[in-house]
């Protein structure tokens, strides 16, 4: 049966239950900080500020490595924050599950003072022409919009990449404007070109390899998110910011040489958000 902690109004926002523990195998906890229901998905959407359930996810993970580093939680082997929960991976030969418990308990009211590190703000450019956006007029029909209306709202907001994903450089992005939620496509493609730009829910992720996926496609950016040639060859991080602006198909040409000769996009430094 999951288990809750100490209630903590911190960590559960209005309209959300307590968090609670749940196994994972032999060598894994789970901490759901928004709770078990069973229209998870659904409950999360209707919650407005939910972002402040990925960053408490972020910064109790920043404060366990710390205690984990100085030496205060041997055992611990990994520490995966999600969307609204924390993944703890242990070795149950050197720590108990209880012993976790107890020792995170009076770490959750810590993490809103948790220093964090600095982010990043990037500026990416996007090809939203047609060769390069094969959902955009399916999805003006769904959407009610223009296909301009689309590209100035994506446009328009900051998008924070919320967690790391599925393939090595994908972010999952929150901050797409409401109007332009949707679910992800009935039947997926096969094949995603590496640099597709797609919508999807409340989020926007760019396909950092060629892949299988199921996202709607409103773009291409030419900068490669995942290149092994590079000294630091993953380059978006939790926490990290992207604001998007529109290219022609000559300039992402153009682009696209530049990201073949090792070049990436410009970023700003910007104040740390866990």
């Amino acid at each position: 049966m999951p288990e809750h902690p100490a209630s903590d109004p911190m960590l559960s926002p209005p309209g959300l239950p307590d968090p609670v523990w749940h196994p994972c195998g032999d060598t894994g906890l789970l901490l759901d900080l928004g709770g078990y229901a069973p229209a998870y998905h659904d409950i999360l959407c209707a919650v407005e500020d939910k972002s402040v359930l990925t960053l408490k996810a972020r910064r109790l993970a920043g404060t366990i490595n710390e205690k984990r580093n100085a030496g205060e939680l041997g055992g611990i082997t990994d520490i995966v924050p999600g969307l609204a929960s924390l993944l703890i991976h242990y070795d149950p030969l050197i720590i108990r599950a209880g012993q976790i418990k107890s020792a995170i308990y009076p770490l959750l009211n810590r993490t809103d003072s948790a220093a964090g590190q600095p982010s990043k703000l990037w500026h990416l450019p996007v090809c939203y022409e047609t060769q390069f956006a094969p959902d955009l007029d399916e999805i003006a029909g769904q959407l009610s919009l223009s296909q301009k209306q689309i590209i100035e709202l994506h446009l328009s907001a900051s998008h924070e990449v919320a967690i790391m994903g599925f393939l090595p450089g994908l972010g999952y992005m929150t901050g797409l404007p409401a109007p332009l939620h949707l679910p992800r496509r009935a039947n997926p493609r096969t094949d995603v070109k590496q640099g597709s730009v797609g919508i999807a829910m409340d989020q926007t992720v760019i396909y950092p390899l060629d892949s299988p996926g199921g996202w709607n496609l409103i773009g291409r950016m030419p900068y490669l998110l995942c290149d092994p040639a590079h000294k630091d060859p993953i380059w978006l991080s939790a926490g990290d910011v992207v604001k998007f602006s529109a290219i022609t198909a000559d300039e992402f040409d153009q682009h696209a040489r530049a990201s073949a000769s090792g070049r990436r996009p410009e970023f700003d430094i910007i104040e740390a958000t866990g």
